[in-house]
């Protein structure tokens, strides 16, 4: 039974193979200007054997077409490639195709061929005014170039801010130093000083604190042990059973594993009742399976 199944479904199968190796043949016949002939007196002129097969190939400059190797039509100021298809032909250097020709490229004064030798680009310190020059570059007093695709060709020095075509002064006040940036002011306050009402102020460190790096806020933070309160630093009442989380927000402790804080100022063992265990937060007890909580019990389901 397998065996008929097989020979009744061969025709079928050589029948769907059949159009994928007509486009191989095909493919190879396209993109290849070798063919199967092993007798050398089949080799048409213009044509050598092939080093790694029994075919032959055309020779550079030459494409095979019905059999026969036909010369390349290769235009002034262009040379032969070693494609199978296509023009078969590339410009020389310094030359640009224009339909079936090479035109030369006129490189302006202040200009040089790109590695590709197919255009041109101005050199540095010049820019392209149009498709057929280079014009300077006009860099402003107390700027600098630069290299850019898009926008200015140059920029300004530290202390200055681009203003339309010219490098204006940014004023610092005392105490400041230029951040070169192109937003905001243009300068930050010294480390010890803040910007208040457009210049930079002393910070005021009350007792118990140290200097921020932060650019918002009071400029300042408590020590460890210490937080904020009406902008004083007061020590934190650290009850029995807790730790300092150092964090400049909430009471600044928290309670111990097993412990819960139940009035803000102190730690209380937590009471586990039976078949119940400390959860994951640990300042609260969770059922073991297979019981449930029911208010401050442990019931089986």
């Amino acid at each position: 039974m397998k065996y008929r199944l097989l020979r009744a479904l061969r025709p079928v199968m050589v029948a769907g193979l059949l159009p994928a190796l007509s486009f191989l043949v095909g493919f190879q016949t396209a993109h290849a200007q070798t063919v199967a002939a092993p007798a050398a007196a089949e080799m048409p002129e213009n044509a050598h054997m092939m080093r790694y097969s029994d075919g032959w190939a055309c020779d550079h400059g030459y494409r095979m077409s019905d059999g026969a190797c036909v010369e390349i039509s290769i235009p002034p100021n262009a040379y032969a490639t070693s494609s199978n298809y296509g023009r078969a032909w590339d410009c020389d250097r310094g030359f640009r195709r224009t339909e079936n020709a090479c035109v030369q490229i006129l490189v302006p004064a202040n200009a040089y061929l790109t590695s590709a030798g197919d255009q041109w680009s101005c050199e540095r310190g010049f820019e392209k005014t149009d498709e057929q020059s280079c014009a300077g570059i006009k860099v402003p007093v107390n700027g600098y170039l630069v290299e850019s695709t898009y926008g200015n060709s140059w920029k300004c020095n530290r202390g200055y801010r681009s203003d339309r075509h010219d490098c204006v002064a940014i004023a610092i006040p005392e105490h400041a130093f230029a951040t070169n940036t192109s937003h905001g002011s243009g300068w930050e306050c010294e480390r010890g000083y803040r910007t208040v009402d457009g210049a930079c102020a002393a910070v005021v460190l009350p007792d118990n604190a140290f200097l921020s790096d932060s650019t918002t806020g009071s400029g300042w933070e408590c020590h460890r042990n210490f937080r904020t309160v009406d902008g004083a630093c007061r020590k934190i009442a650290l009850p029995k059973h807790a730790y300092l989380t150092g964090t400049p927000y909430g009471s600044g402790w928290a309670c111990e594993r097993g412990f819960r804080d139940t009035d803000g100022r102190s730690c209380t063992a937590l009471v586990l009742p039976d078949h119940a265990q400390i959860d994951y937060s640990g300042n609260n007890w969770e059922c073991t399976p297979p019981y449930r909580r029911k208010q401050d019990a442990c019931v089986s389901r």
